[in-house]
């Protein structure tokens, strides 16, 4: 047998194996042909073959979220890479690390009117750590050189902190298939470089200059972005006498000094809750009115506690960044004695606006017709044991938020908060469950739902453990909770896009199990169907009228 002209587009696979990259999803095409048959004929990478290029991007950040490690994802040549784009950025910025491979025409013929030829190099340059322009020959020594280094580099580079996606763009001439008498070789040697992050610690003179400035604040704030869960962060974060806001996406809602509902009670306090001292870490926070509350009421210092990476002044109060792990930061916080980090009423205030709204939600849902939020707070109640709860953008996540979860440290949250768009929350859904047994729940509204319908056009949407509610109103009833668009005599046809469809028939076509409700009788019926079948994928689909809704949240708020 004779080596493979295209021998060190095999070698791609060979090193990213060699690095740790288990995961590789590919959209079919002829440009990417030898890249993806590297991919599926490597002994140690699983592939999965997803035919639309967005969902697919979604369905392997996912995976690289639930894996906590990069995926692989490879596509054909032209606006099939475009499809990537919206991924690529919720990657970015919520640090999750992908290797983006584009196969490419050579470069001479980019402009020139040849099919599939758009303008790839730098394509996705805004929204990843780094790209890469591989040169499409490769006969000499150094190009095969440069091939292995680039891709070794690229791996190391998604690593580290702060994770993310890197590009790398492929010219393939033709003949892209291997002739009859051409093998791939997995046993070809390849240059693999190895990257070791350093451990941070801080220095004596640098931990006694802030734990002297802590001593001097009396109500001190901690804030916690969406972050996945962290049991040693965690356990310092508990030993500490001080407010956690914690957002549901956050996933320290379990926490005894978590504050859980300050998107119901801080637009009804003025200033006695401002902090002298504001911490933060981790990434976004999805509370409008912790953001406003914030920046309305300034704390004296605030600290953004992250070891590498841009900074956001998210509440315009940012006076010093903290270069260090939160893990390393809050457990040293948390050893400080007792003394310094002198107990005050400050918690107390903050757990009792908290307290007053589980006090008031007991009662509230008994006294409104059934809706959405109470759909959602119901099955928050009855999460099955470890699951994983997604939640989809606009209303769903929002609803989420201002119930929360309480005492439920086996329950992860996972939602697309990086660019906060509805076009792959269930694609990001059906991705980490391919990759773990857990039951995988997702709360979703319909427009989100079927702008991402394609998230079940594949062959791996046959698990039990993947579930939806689907709460259908619709429309983006979203359009309705805001003032300015709820004014317009547009809203219904080119803001809240009225639609007519409902889920039975997609149930139908791709074999998934259907339960449909729309009052609190059958509802109660149907979530413990749903919440307890596990043979086969299942979407619960809960239809409810918008107008009330928005008067049930509306209400809701004011507890």
């Amino acid at each position: 047998m004779n080596e493979y002209k295209l021998q060190p587009l095999v070698n791609i696979a060979s090193i990213c194996a060699k690095k740790q990259v288990k995961h590789a999803v590919l959209s079919p095409g002829s440009r990417c042909a030898p890249l993806c048959m590297a991919m599926v004929r490597h002994p140690e990478i699983i592939t999965k073959t997803i035919s639309d290029e967005r969902s697919a991007a979604f369905i392997a950040m996912g995976m690289a979220q639930q894996d906590k490690s990069p995926v692989v994802i490879v596509c054909t040549s032209g606006t099939a890479a475009l499809n990537y784009g919206p991924a690529i950025a919720e990657a970015f910025y919520q640090n999750v690390p992908l290797i983006v491979l584009t196969a490419d025409r050579p470069d001479e013929w980019v402009d020139q009117q040849d099919g599939q030829t758009i303008r790839q190099r730098n394509i996705f340059e805004n929204h990843v750590k780094a790209s890469y322009h591989l040169p499409a020959s490769f006969e000499h020594p150094d190009a095969q050189w440069q091939y292995d280094r680039t891709i070794s580099e690229a791996i190391n580079t998604a690593n580290a902190f702060p994770k993310g996606p890197v590009h790398i763009n492929i010219p393939i001439r033709e003949p892209f298939y291997p002739a009859v008498d051409e093998t791939l070789n997995f046993d070809y040697p390849v240059k693999v470089i190895e990257s070791f992050e350093a451990t941070l610690d801080f220095t004596e003179s640098q931990w006694n200059l802030l734990s002297d400035e802590l001593v001097g604040y009396e109500k001190i704030l901690i804030v916690a972005g969406q972050d996945s869960k962290n049991e040693e962060l965690a356990a310092s974060l508990a030993q500490l006498p001080f407010p956690v806001c914690a957002d549901v996406i956050s996933n320290y809602s379990f926490l005894p000094n978590a504050i859980r509902h300050q998107d119901v009670f801080l637009n009804k306090v003025d200033g006695e809750l401002t902090p002298d001292l504001l911490i933060t870490f981790g990434n976004s926070v999805i509370s409008k009115n912790l953001k406003l509350y914030l920046r309305k009421h300034k704390p004296k210092a605030h600290w953004q506690i992250q070891p590498a990476g841009n900074a956001a002044d998210t509440y315009q109060a940012l006076s010093r960044i903290i270069r260090i792990t939160p893990e390393v930061f809050f457990s040293k916080l948390a050893a400080m004695p007792s003394n310094d980090l002198r107990e005050t009423s400050y918690l107390n205030k903050w757990k009792r606006e908290d307290s007053n709204y589980d006090l008031g939600k007991a009662e509230f849902f008994t006294s409104q017709p059934f809706s959405e939020l109470e759909a959602v707070s119901t099955l928050i109640d009855q999460l099955p044991e470890s699951t994983n709860l997604h939640l989809a953008n606009s209303m769903s996540v929002r609803y989420a938020n201002f119930i929360n979860i309480k005492d439920r440290p086996d329950v992860e949250v996972m939602a697309n908060r990086g660019s906060s768009g509805i076009d792959g929350c269930t694609s990001s859904m059906i991705g980490h469950s391919l990759i773990n047994d857990k039951p995988n729940i997702l709360i979703t509204g319909d427009l989100a739902f079927f702008y991402d319908r394609n998230a079940f056009w594949n062959n791996y949407v046959n698990k039990g453990n993947q579930k939806v509610l689907l709460l259908n109103n619709h429309g983006g009833v979203i359009f309705r909770m805001i003032d300015g668009p709820a004014r317009q005599p547009e809203l219904e046809e080119y803001f809240e896009t009225f639609q007519h469809s409902n889920a039975e028939q997609l149930c139908k076509e791709f074999g998934i199990h259907y339960i449909s409700a729309k009052t609190r009788e059958e509802y109660e019926v149907a979530i413990k169907e749903f919440t307890s079948i596990s043979d086969k994928p299942c979407i619960l689909e809960v239809e409810t009228e918008k107008q009330l809704n928005k008067e049930v949240f509306q209400a809701f708020k004011k507890i």
